[in-house]
């Protein structure tokens, strides 16, 4: 029979709504000609998901629904699978530069992938400036998390611009599809089984419970940490209601710099994100005319990957999060990054990442029917977290599709219920590539997010004596301009 949706993938299926798509996405720019003479560039990757697909076979399958929610969704083979369908071009206005692009991709990101066929889709965008090509691609979240993610664009991508050969590939012929009444009767004996198996257990080894029952006991005191969550985030700008268009800003910045700030002021990569990401969210505050006292903190949820070697490449969500308070008061960029240290250290030693784990495991023992109907409920309200902030390793090595290489790779998450806006920042190459979204009526100035990064990352290298002081204490929005046009 076909394989079941995890409840957390469920979860991405039910909670999403027409203004509030789950789909994450990505960016990627391209080197406009291949690198050797006679390979296909960029327009080649429509050939390459075609021999490959095979390798990847939950591309071509759809959802299923259980009928009366008795059940999760299940996976099935799509019988009028298209690929073309799935693969599309899109042009960019004149001129093509920056602007014209993040318009076009954050219209793409805005739409709701078709339910009733496999959930992804590829898009070539062509007419960028600098004779280079864009690839926007976007894939419902419950068929992939961010690592897994990175995963098949490696089956999809080549290590050398020579690409590799493919064998040759069957025709694809989906099995007929379940009927209501098989779906209903498999929900039942997967009961059956269940229940089974438990009494098997029970029988086995009743000694042991009770110390097995403790065990468990004692691990749930970890989730006394996350009794915090009960007290309502700071309110501000970053939170409010989302609706259904959005905007879409980046943000590059040199991997060896983020080092270098780490060597000298101590701390690790992904705490000179989360401190830059401070020092912006700060900037935008300002901007917005809140009072940044030196106290104020944010809480964000940082998703960590609880996929091991074993599951690479499998597709789903093996994620668990930690939630932080993030200083976004004023203060010196220095002390930011060590209050950032210091509170993921904290996270770490109370493995609050396994405590999350831990509610949602306890969570997939909710019927079926009660995570639909959750879903139903609107969530616009929530006042647990102000802000995501996702880092997804990629790749330190170039990348190639058509023998043209990657040139830069953006992440793009989605936004929902009142978290206006998402950061996720992927590395790739030497390269840490940020990709922020936001609500577009309520982030008409979502650049100064952007920018304020840029800003931050300088304002860490002065902090490290890396870069020469400035005479002002702080970079103005003026200066995050000029940044960004530098660097982009």
């Amino acid at each position: 029979m076909p394989e079941r949706l995890s409840p957390l993938d469920a979860a991405f299926l039910n909670f999403e709504q027409s203004h509030a798509p789950m789909h994450v996405g990505s960016l990627c720019i391209f080197e406009g000609e291949p690198e050797i003479p006679g390979r296909p560039g960029v327009p080649g990757i429509f050939h390459t998901v075609e021999e490959r697909l095979h390798l990847v076979p939950r591309y071509r399958q759809k959802v299923r629904w259980v009928p009366f929610g008795l059940g999760h969704p299940v996976w099935i083979d799509d019988p009028d699978f298209d690929l073309g369908y799935h693969l599309r071009r899109v042009a960019l206005p004149r001129p093509g530069g920056r602007d014209e692009l993040l318009e076009v991709v954050a219209r793409l990101h805005a739409r709701r992938l078709d339910r009733s066929r496999p959930l992804w889709e590829i898009y070539i965008i062509e007419g960028l400036t600098d004779d280079r090509v864009a690839v926007y691609t976007k894939t419902h979240h419950a068929m992939v998390d961010g690592m897994s993610f990175v995963d098949i664009a490696t089956i999809l991508m080549d290590f050398e611009p020579e690409g590799r050969a493919s064998g040759g590939v069957e025709p694809f012929r989906a099995p007929a599809e379940p009927t209501s009444l098989e779906l209903v009767g498999e929900v039942a004996k997967e009961a059956v089984f269940a229940i089974a198996g438990a009494a098997a257990g029970l029988a086995k080894r009743p000694a042991g419970l009770p110390l097995e029952v403790a065990s468990r006991a004692l691990k749930a005191t970890k989730l006394g940490d996350l009794t915090s969550l009960l007290r309502p985030a700071p309110s501000g700008p970053l939170n409010i209601k989302v609706r259904g268009a959005r905007r879409i800003e980046l943000a590059p910045v040199p991997l060896d710099r983020l080092k270098a700030i780490k060597n000298v002021l101590g701390g690790t990569v992904n705490d000179v994100v989360l401190a830059a990401v401070g020092e912006s969210v700060r900037a935008f505050l300002e901007h917005r005319g809140v009072d940044t006292d030196p106290d104020l903190t944010y809480r964000i949820m940082v998703p960590v990957s609880v996929r091991d070697e074993s599951q690479k490449a499998a597709l789903g969500n093996r994620v668990a999060a930690m939630f932080m308070e993030l200083p976004v008061g004023r203060m010196p960029a220095r002390r930011r990054l060590a209050a950032v240290h210091r509170a993921m250290g904290d996270l770490k030693e109370k493995k609050q990442a396994d405590a999350s784990g831990t509610v949602m495991e306890l969570s997939s023992w909710a019927p079926a029917l009660l995570h639909s109907l959750a879903g139903q409920l609107e969530f616009g309200s929530q006042r647990m977290i102000n802000l995501v902030v996702s880092n997804v390793p990629g790749v330190q090595v170039p990348v190639y599709t058509g023998g043209a290489r990657l040139l830069e790779a953006y992440p793009l998450l989605p936004v929902a219920a009142n978290l206006g806006v998402v950061f996720c920042v992927a590395s790739y190459n030497g390269g840490m590539y940020f990709g922020i979204v936001g609500d577009y009526d309520g982030f008409p100035d979502l650049a100064v997010l952007s920018r304020g990064v840029l800003v931050g990352v300088e304002n860490l290298e002065r902090a490290a004596g890396i870069r020469p002081v400035k005479r002002a204490a702080r970079a103005s929005i003026r200066d995050a301009a000029k940044v960004a046009a530098r660097v982009t």
